[in-house]
């Protein structure tokens, strides 16, 4: 049986950004989506992918390295505002 996978496909610099953020840490710390957000942001303000899609290639990296995510991105006014 043939079975054909969806491949995401990455932008390398996008991806460059996301490991240059993790690379200050170690197998087994745990980091926070919202500082590691910053880092990024930081290292290339004319980034435009999503928070979202940043959330989701720093979650597959760090858990491929072993590492916890704290997921403290969003604001308290965000999270009020997708409960309503």
């Amino acid at each position: 049986m043939n079975v054909a996978s969806e491949v995401l496909v990455m932008d390398p610099t996008v991806q460059d950004l996301v490991s240059f953020a993790l690379s200050k840490f170690r197998a087994g710390d745990t980091i926070s989506t919202r500082a590691m957000l910053d880092v990024i942001r930081q290292s290339d303000p004319a980034c435009e992918d999503s928070d979202d899609h940043l959330v989701e290639l720093i979650v597959m990296a760090a858990v491929g390295k072993t590492m916890g995510v704290v997921f403290d991105h969003r604001s308290p006014d965000e999270r009020l505002q997708r409960l309503s």
